[in-house]
């Protein structure tokens, strides 16, 4: 079950990512670096069910390195949101401090899911991205406002629901449900994504 859920995220993803990437301009900056986090979405979901189904036939560094893999590409879906945020918020000439606090930030939390190897590294990464978005969203007021925050409110419900260990069966557990919340989230974000715009 973890690997259709985690298939039907990334498929879920991955839709939302390349209908992004076929319909807007270059010029749309904002919205391009949702495209990218979605498709790294994809590409978690994907490394990530393929990690829940097989890994257990690999030997045991093979399946560390797998682990790490999966949470590293959740770093960069963060990253990718992370600088997204800043083609909305900032304009260009006061973006470049900001991009190296972005940058230290995937550096840091890189490092610790490459060495606790710890899903809850990665939901707090996620998690930061989500509050400065959610910041962003109530403040700015922008028309892409409520999509975000809706999005923000399914992928902390998700979360909760993961790191709480809440299941709804012994056949569909609290892997899968985060799944299946976060599909709803991607959509808030790519419905938002949709209607980004430059600072004025």
């Amino acid at each position: 079950m973890a690997l259709l859920t985690d298939l039907l995220l990334a498929g879920i993803a991955g839709w939302f990512a390349w209908s992004l990437h076929r319909t807007l301009p270059v010029s749309a900056h904002a919205a391009r670096w949702w495209s990218r986090a979605l498709g790294f979405a994809a590409l978690s979901g994907l490394v990530g069910g393929l990690y829940h189904a097989f890994a257990p036939n690999f030997p045991s560094p093979v399946v560390s390195a797998w682990w790490r893999a999966t949470l590293l590409i959740v770093c960069v879906v963060s990253l990718a949101m992370d600088c997204s945020l800043l083609h909305t918020a900032l304009p260009a000439g006061r973006q470049r401090p900001w991009l190296a606090a972005v940058i230290l930030k995937f550096a840091i939390f890189a490092l610790a899911a490459i060495v606790l190897m710890d899903f809850a590294v990665v939901i707090v990464d996620y998690g930061l991205s989500l509050i400065a978005w959610a910041f962003a969203a109530a403040l700015l007021r922008r028309p892409w406002s409520g999509w975000m925050l809706a999005g923000i409110g399914s992928s902390i419900v998700a979360a909760v629901i993961q790191q709480m260990r809440w299941d709804i069966s012994s056949s569909f557990d609290h892997d899968d449900l985060y799944h299946v919340i976060q599909g709803l989230g991607f959509y808030g974000f790519y419905r938002a994504a949709r209607r980004l715009s430059p600072p004025a």
